[in-house]
């Protein structure tokens, strides 16, 4: 009996094909192979860069010193009170007599401050106090000296403000006031003046030099 191959069955034609198909499988073993080499060569040399890194950033920590620990301070014990014994004292003490200690006491006066009698003024006098060289010495050095304030030369103030003060005996201005003015400006400024006067030959009366009143006009008049 004759077996027949059926032609499916048949793997002769088939060869080339399982040829070929075993070429591709073996390049692909030998090529995954050379993969895998060339990955652990890489992986070799990044483990020795690492290991020389490590290397660099090393340093030496020198050991701490070990401090002592700092016994704590006994506070030091309380004092000792000793207690005291109150002693009853039976004795009996005379009596000291101060009255013979009293009479010996002088007895100090209040000093009291001996009250300044000030010395009249006098309204008028025989001879009126006067400025050293005479009125127009007076009216020269007032032109000097004066100072026309800028709030009044821009209001256009001006008038005549008359001062009263008192010329003691020495010569000297004290008590200034004005008894008739314009405005505040030119008051204030009349008043400086005055206080800043030289000392005046002081009044007399009956032969002797008195303290006296005197009234003064200051002209303040825009040009």
């Amino acid at each position: 009996m004759e077996l027949k191959k059926s032609k499916e069955a048949n793997l002769e034609d088939k060869r080339i094909v399982f040829f070929f198909v075993g070429l591709v499988m073996v390049s692909a073993i030998v090529l995954m192979g050379f993969q895998y080499e060339t990955a652990k060569v890489d992986e070799v040399y990044a483990v020795e860069e690492d290991e020389g890194l490590g290397e660099e950033l090393v340093f030496e920590i020198p050991p701490e010193e070990e401090i002592p620990e700092e016994e704590p301070e006994t506070a030091p014990p309380p004092p000792v009170i000793e207690e005291i014994e109150v002693v009853d004292d039976d004795e009996e003490v005379e009596d000291i007599d101060f009255s013979a200690m009293e009479e010996d006491i002088d007895e100090v006066p209040d000093d009291e401050p001996e009250e300044i009698v000030e010395e009249p003024i006098a309204d008028f006098a025989e001879v009126e106090p006067s400025f050293p060289g005479g009125e127009s010495a007076m009216m020269e050095w007032i032109r000097d000296n004066i100072e026309y304030p800028q709030l009044s030369v821009e209001m256009g103030e001006q008038g005549i403000v008359y001062c009263q003060f008192v010329v003691n005996k020495d010569g000297s201005i004290e008590q200034v006031k004005v008894v008739r003015g314009v405005s505040d400006a030119l008051d204030d400024e009349a008043k400086r003046v005055v206080r800043r006067m030289p000392k005046w030959t002081p009044g007399e009366q009956a032969g002797k030099k008195v303290r006296c009143r005197f009234t003064l006009p200051i002209h303040f008049r825009l040009g």
